[in-house]
């Protein structure tokens, strides 16, 4: 090899051969280079050339939610952009479409599902919405399709078993069961200070009650159901503080926790529970509703219930008398 003087006048250095230098490089190359491409594919997805529709990220957006909306399969998307399901994206992100599935838009504004918060004070549960024995977990928040989210809990119990009024108040609204239904059959419970209550998917109304009723707490107001998007019988419930947007009820129903309570509370007037179903109830014939004699209540048993999940998506007929809340970025 031959010998240079350094360039400050130093002791003469050897020059590295052409061999030595490129083994220098690949060492290089492999320890720092590879690694940082490696990050980067997970960080985000490569860009490729879309043949078909793209999407804009905007902030919330999740590969789940974008599938959803997009109506195509989770797998799809990220194979249509090189990604992974630890890849992460970021608002301003243009992302591919599989292609022949949905419009070519450039951009889309999903519906924001309304926020998971703590149930704030003053508002207190003075008795248990539904007949024991029954069980329930907390769902609020949960995705549903169509960008929207649950808002209530779902308490599973058997269907005729009763419900009760929750408060003294009036009877502000009655649902009914239709082809376009989600909630089916159910009640809207009015207090004195504009809170109200949501029941859905009721399969029947007490006898004598209508809209405009005075009810008083414990008052039996119908029977679990599964009408509307229920796929079995259980009791949605809402709570909406002050007549706005709803709040999560879980806490509000495990301070009050009836699940392992069949015993009837007493009712206005002393009246005895019906052990059958009136003439004039909504429920078409062709739906027997069972009773639940006191003899065949099961043992109470602590229940894990996973989200139930709905039998169709169809637009919410009740969205302009439930005013939501918005979810922060991220959730």
């Amino acid at each position: 090899m031959t010998s240079v003087c350094d360039e400050f006048g130093g002791r003469p250095t050897t020059r590295p051969s052409t061999r030595s230098r490129w083994l220098f490089a690949v060492v290089v190359f492999a320890i720092g280079v590879v690694p940082v491409a490696a990050i980067a594919k997970a960080v985000a997805p490569s860009a490729p050339a879309c043949p078909g529709a793209t999407y804009t990220v905007i902030s919330g957006d999740s590969w789940y939610r974008i599938s959803t909306n997009a109506k195509v399969t989770m797998t799809a998307l990220m194979n249509a952009n090189g990604a992974t399901t630890a890849t992460v994206i970021h608002p301003g992100q243009t992302l591919c479409l599989p292609g022949g599935t949905i419009p070519a838009v450039t951009t889309t504004t999903l519906a924001a599902a309304p926020a998971v918060t703590t149930a704030p004070a003053g508002v207190k549960l003075d008795v248990f919405p539904a007949q024991g024995p029954c069980s329930f977990t907390d769902t609020y928040g949960a995705p549903r399709p169509g960008g929207r989210a649950h808002e209530g809990v779902d308490i599973i119990a058997k269907a005729g078993q009763w419900l009760y009024a929750v408060k003294d108040g009036t009877l502000t609204k009655k649902y009914l069961d239709s082809s376009s239904s989600l909630g089916g059959n159910g009640w809207r419970l009015t207090v004195a200070d504009g809170t109200y209550f949501f029941y859905a998917h009721m399969s029947a109304f007490a006898p004598g009650l209508s809209v405009g009723s005075a009810v008083k707490a414990g008052q039996i107001i119908g029977q679990v159901g599964m009408t509307g998007d229920a796929p079995i019988p259980h009791l949605h419930f809402e709570v909406h503080p002050g007549g706005g947007g709803s709040v999560n009820p879980t806490p509000y129903v495990k301070a009050v926790d009836g699940c392992k309570t069949s015993a009837v509370p007493p009712q206005p007037g002393d009246i005895v529970p019906p052990t059958t179903l009136p003439a004039s109830t909504t429920i078409p014939p062709a739906t027997p509703i069972p009773t639940v004699p006191a003899t065949t209540i099961p043992t109470p048993t602590t229940v894990f219930v996973p989200p139930i999940q709905h039998r169709r998506d169809l637009p919410d007929p009740f969205a302009s008398e439930r005013p939501r809340r918005d979810l922060p970025p991220g959730t």
